[in-house]
């Protein structure tokens, strides 16, 4: 009977497939086994467009002299952003002036 395998599913961080890495699981006789998972396409994630948006629109070079002020700001434009199911301009400006 063959002893079991272990089988890891990673990231495409660049330690995963170094030269260390391979030579450990070499040693181990194939007892571990790595899958890798496709490559990160923040294009691909529609919540990763929302924070992008976010961070342009609000966070990005904010003048808020509290963190209170600036998840007042944040709180408003994702309540706009969902009551609208998508972003715009004149009502993310709109909202934000309200909250600041």
């Amino acid at each position: 009977m063959a002893p079991p395998r272990i089988h890891l599913i990673l990231d495409n961080a660049s330690i995963h497939s170094s030269q260390k890495t391979r030579k450990a699981l070499e040693q181990l006789g194939g007892r571990i086994v790595l899958h890798f998972l496709p490559p990160y396409c923040p294009d691909a994630n529609r919540i990763e467009r929302v924070w992008l948006d976010l961070h342009a629109n609000v966070t990005r070079n904010h003048r808020c002299r509290t963190l209170q002020k600036l998840m007042r700001r944040v709180h408003a434009y994702l309540h706009a952003r969902n009551a609208q199911r998508r972003a715009s301009p004149i009502l993310r400006k709109v909202h934000l002036r309200r909250a600041a």
